[in-house]
Order: C-alpha cells, then structure tokens, then sequence
C-alpha cells in the first residue's frame, strides 16, 4: 500500500507541475490505477474532474497533453505488455528492448528505481524493492542515463 500512494503522490504532483520529459523504464506494464478521486481531491488535476480514479494510461497521456515528452522503455516479448503499449496515446513514444530488465520511473523532479515492474502486481501485490529521490545530482544522472539507453534501443 505504501508503493501504491507514493506513486500516486509523485504523479499527482508531475501532473500539478510536469517535467519536460518522463522515462518509464519497465519490461513488463499492465494497466493500474495510481491515483484515487473518490473524493474529489484531485479534480484541480484532472480534465472535468469526472474520473474516479486515473490509470497509468491516464496519467502518461494527460502528461503527454501538457507538453511532457513521455517515453516507455518496455520488453516487447510479453502479452499484457504489448496490450498495455497498444493502449497509449500516439504522442507517447515506445521503443522495445528484447533485453531490458532494469526498472524505473524519470522526470525532472524525482528518479524512482528498484525491483518493482510498473503492473497491478509489481504496485499492489509483489514485496517490491523500490528508491525514490530527489535529490538534484541523481535525477540528473538517471535522466542522462535514461537518454543514452533511449538512444541505444533505437
């Protein structure tokens, strides 16, 4: 639960202020729900302010519309993968990499790194190990780091 409402915490605020560009690093994805509305706590962030909960797919194509360059790093060799890739909005860029392992979510504002797949069981179910900071030097690091693997999946 703790994994489930720092994610949420980290993408309400990206969607409050987003990065000029986000990496989502994951070998396999499937569609979950981060960010609960239940209450009507995010309607600021959210267009109309009608979904009761926002899904990953939610959240990477309202960042996409906000002007963020958002771009998945997946394996494309997994089923739910493929289907979760064929969900995304066009204006989100995809590059498979047969070989990929390391996980990982990127902005200007945060760098979130360790074990945890970015599907319902790697956020919900699994006994994950994950980092989160912010500090500067290390979301700089991890942002170059993740450019030179985007180039390298070309």
């Amino acid at each position: 639960m703790q994994l489930a409402d720092c994610l949420s915490s980290v993408l309400a605020l990206e969607l409050w202020h987003p990065s000029p560009e986000l990496y989502l690093i994951s070998p396999w994805l499937s569609e979950v729900s981060l960010i609960s509305n239940r209450l009507g706590q995010f309607r600021a962030l959210i267009p109309d302010g009608w979904k009761i909960e926002l899904r990953l797919t939610d959240i990477l194509t309202m960042l996409a519309e906000r002007g963020t360059l958002v771009r998945v790093l997946f394996n494309p060799h997994h089923q739910l993968t493929q289907e979760f890739i064929a969900q995304l909005s066009a204006a989100i860029e995809c590059r498979g990499v047969e070989t990929l392992h390391e996980k990982g979510l990127i902005s200007h504002h945060f760098y979130m790194h360790g074990s945890m797949n970015f599907t319902y069981s790697g956020v919900n179910v699994n006994d994950e190990k994950v980092e989160l900071t912010d500090n500067p030097e290390d979301v700089s690091f991890a942002l170059i780091d993740a450019r030179l693997r985007w180039e390298e999946a070309r």
